[in-house]
């Protein structure tokens, strides 16, 4: 079983254990970029420091960054002040709060690999229905390559949870 992420997730904000990236994108951010429509609205899901959403807002793009963390969601509205921005507090394990077949772009880097496979696929069949034909769905994941990967309590296959409760689903090709 995969312990609740938010309070991990809320701890790791209070402590700023990722101030140092709030204003680096990540390499996935400007390659996905490209293949977005001029202007479109981008919902990204699970946007931790708000530093996709700042690199999205800053080209161009109108953003709703969510998060699973209050905390999280709580900074970025303070240090995105000012920027086309709408941020809310949204857990993926809930239906997503968009109308079906409505979204221009879902963004996803590293929040989908938090879930057992079961979540994972009811998460995607959410985003397809709110994504409008043509939409795109740009994401990143951690791969079974990865070096944390068997680090920690197998509890699915391929799914790892460390001591302290941090949960990563890492996959492959298939």
């Amino acid at each position: 079983m995969i312990p609740d992420q938010k309070p991990i997730w809320d701890r790791k904000h209070v402590l700023g254990e990722h101030e140092n990236i709030r204003h680096s994108p990540s390499h996935f951010a400007p390659i996905a970029r490209k293949y977005f429509p001029k202007g479109a609205t981008i919902v990204e899901l699970g946007c931790g420091v708000g530093r996709e959403s700042e690199y999205f807002a800053k080209h161009g793009f109108h953003v709703l960054a969510s998060d699973i963390s209050s905390k999280a969601i709580e900074l970025d509205k303070r240090h995105f002040a000012g920027l086309n921005i709408k941020f809310s507090v949204l857990d993926m394990r809930e239906p997503l709060p968009f109308v079906d077949s409505k979204l221009d772009v879902v963004y996803c880097n590293l929040s989908l690999h938090y879930f057992d496979d079961k979540t994972t696929e009811r998460i995607f069949g959410e985003i397809w229905r709110a994504l409008k034909p043509g939409g795109i769905l740009a994401f990143a994941c951690k791969s079974i390559h990865d070096f944390h990967y068997g680090n920690g309590r197998e509890v699915e296959k391929n799914v790892f949870v460390s001591k302290s409760g941090h949960a990563r689903h890492l996959f492959s090709l298939d």
